[in-house]
């Protein structure tokens, strides 16, 4: 029984570890929920604080050459925006066009060259008298030759 109630045992030890895990993985995601609405909220309120500084400064109300900077810097930024969103309008509006059907060119030739005339057959050898003759083409060859001159056997 000792081998059962240590499976046991190591069981309900992988049970606890596995909801221990599980709580533990759903309490990081609900921390990590509340810390990007945190994050968003802070967002929101500097750009509703930046808003307003923007109206105070344009108003005359706020006298500072850094802020003065920084509002320069973001017009230029809010007009190359205006441009890339107008361009990305005119991007997306754009269609494709069949190009206009081509017509098929035939391939006439420009010249004809005349056929050649086959070439001529060089002249049969001659035998020689006194010779060996070819097993293979039956040509009668000098007593000397390796290579029948006529079909090129090598004969001894």
């Amino acid at each position: 029984m000792g081998f059962l109630d240590e499976l046991s045992r190591k069981l309900a030890e992988g049970v606890d570890r596995a909801r221990f895990e599980a709580e533990k993985f759903q309490r990081v995601t609900a921390i990590q929920g509340e810390i990007s609405n945190l994050r968003r909220q802070v967002d929101a309120k500097r750009l509703e604080f930046g808003d307003r500084a923007i109206e105070l400064l344009k108003a005359g109300a706020i006298q500072s050459p850094t802020l003065a900077a920084l509002l320069r810097e973001i017009e230029a930024l809010q007009a190359s925006l205006t441009l890339k969103e107008e361009e990305l309008r005119h991007t997306q509006g754009q269609v494709f066009i069949e190009p206009a059907p081509t017509p098929r060119a035939q391939h006439v030739p420009v010249s004809i060259e005349p056929p050649r005339p086959p070439a001529p057959e060089p002249p049969p050898l001659q035998p020689v008298a006194g010779g060996k003759v070819c097993p293979s083409c039956g040509f009668q060859m000098p007593q000397t030759a390796v290579f029948c001159p006529n079909c090129g056997l090598r004969v001894g």
